[in-house]
């Protein structure tokens, strides 16, 4: 069923299979790196130390 919902796309906005099959493949790698990224950054060491609060000099 699918197949098909993608197939009657292509031909009704003008598109070829394999261009639709290389922007899926972009997509797939986009969402890959992107979750590369999250995994990296959640891995990476916190800062320790809380930061000063500074005085309140409005008065």
């Amino acid at each position: 069923m699918l197949l098909w919902a993608v197939a009657t796309a292509c031909v009704i906005n003008g598109d070829t299979m394999t261009g639709v099959l290389c922007q899926a493949t972009w997509l797939v790698v986009a969402v890959i790196m992107l979750i590369v990224v999250q995994v990296i950054a959640m891995r990476l060491p916190q800062p320790r130390v809380k930061p000063v609060a500074e005085p309140d000099t409005n008065g």
